[in-house]
């Protein structure tokens, strides 16, 4: 129910992913380390309810996880010529030359596309030597 919101103060958003992360931690144990840093500045910017969600869990799922030793995600937010920037950076196992994703990513492209009429973007970057980023850029409102 919450994706059919138009938005969300992005502070919210980061607190329902630290809490995903505090349960996949249990699980996970010491193999996971994660860090929040957004700004208490941006907290009240409008984003997309559950957009960022899917690009947490691609992290884990395919890059730390299966990672014998676990890894790092780090989240960080900035605002920057009119735009709020949100990037998850990983040290897990990263792309393994797939750059298409699967539906997660499909469905975050779209939802992009739609609710900003091209003026969104999402990037995804291998990181060296090893690990993916992944960065939304959209409009900065609200």
């Amino acid at each position: 129910p919450r994706t059919r919101e138009a938005e969300s103060p992005s502070g919210k958003e980061m607190e329902m992913i630290r809490a995903y992360l505090d349960i996949i931690q249990i699980r996970m144990g010491n193999r996971l380390r994660y860090q929040i840093d957004v700004p208490a500045s941006l907290n009240s910017l409008a984003f997309p309810p559950m957009l960022f969600q899917p690009l947490v869990e691609n992290a884990v799922k395919h890059g730390l996880e299966p990672k014998v030793e676990g890894g790092t995600l780090t989240i960080s937010a900035h605002s920057e010529n009119g735009k709020l920037q949100l990037a998850l950076e990983d040290d897990g196992l990263g792309f393994k030359g797939e750059r298409s994703g699967g539906l997660g990513l499909a469905n975050v492209r779209e939802r992009l596309a739609v609710l900003y009429d091209g003026q969104a973007e999402l990037i995804l970057e291998e990181r060296t030597p090893c690990g993916t980023r992944a960065t939304i850029k959209l409009p900065n409102h609200g």
